[in-house]
């Protein structure tokens, strides 16, 4: 049995380390560039929409649609269900997968679970729309939908190749999704929860928790789920930097 232990650095959880510092920098530099950054912005944003089904469907309630939005934006309908866990399943559940994606991307198999869980949920959500949905947006779902499962399927041939470094080229291919995932749910926790002032009509997550469980404010909903959601993608790169540290990539 392999005893972990987290001992840094040597030279692979430097390059993991410096890769994970370079994406959330170029991250956030090109952030507002569309071309670069929205079909990875609407993976999280369905990963975000996902979430908010999942806890639904998991709390006995029935989703009616899914939509992923040109503007970035996304909505759930759904009926039933328990609001107190499915309104934080969002911006939470985001950051969990996000970390738990990071954390077993050093070994092939947890890469392998990695593409098969999105494309799975992706090629689900392509069925529904094809099927049950009757969203506006459902082509600009179905075409997010659609170059994602290629991804997978590229990354996937890549790290099954003989020979080579394929299955490096492919972990910090997915290294590179699962940190904006991460970065983008913990960046949309803030930006929606604690940043911006909602009133009115205008209501975000945190203002329907605050509803719903009266104990604290949106904003201190905001920074709770903030800082578990930043626990989370440490703690998911803690886990790869040990996993690494002690088998290497394989």
């Amino acid at each position: 049995m392999t005893k972990y232990d987290l001992t840094c650095c040597n030279h692979v959880q430097r390059n993991i380390l410096i890769a994970i510092a370079c994406y959330a920098a170029f991250i956030l530099a090109a952030w507002r560039i569309d071309f670069v950054m929205k079909p990875f912005k609407l993976l999280a944003v369905f990963v975000h929409e996902a979430n908010h089904a999942l806890a639904c469907i998991l709390t006995g309630g029935h989703v009616d649609g899914l939509e992923v939005n040109i503007n970035e934006g996304g909505v759930t309908k759904y009926r039933g269900g328990w609001q107190r866990v499915i309104t934080p399943a969002g911006y939470l559940g985001g950051a969990f997968w996000g970390a738990a994606a990071t954390a077993v991307l050093g070994w092939q198999w947890g890469r392998y679970v990695v593409l098969g869980l999105l494309a799975g949920s992706l090629f689900l959500t392509l069925i529904c729309l094809a099927i049950w949905s009757k969203a506006e947006n459902r082509a600009l779902t179905g075409a997010v939908c659609v170059f994602f499962i290629g991804i997978c399927i590229l990354l996937a041939w890549a790290d099954n190749s003989k020979g080579g470094d394929q299955d490096v080229v492919a972990l910090y291919a997915l290294l590179f999704i699962s940190t904006f995932v991460s970065a983008f749910s913990v960046y949309d926790i803030y930006d929606d929860c604690i940043a911006r002032y909602v009133s009115g009509e205008e209501t975000s997550d945190a203002v329907v928790c605050a509803r719903n469980c009266p104990i604290c404010p949106a904003r201190g909903w905001g920074v709770v789920w903030f800082v578990i959601g930043l626990g989370m993608w440490v703690g998911g790169i803690i886990a790869l930097l040990v996993i690494v540290g002690e088998e290497g990539i394989h």
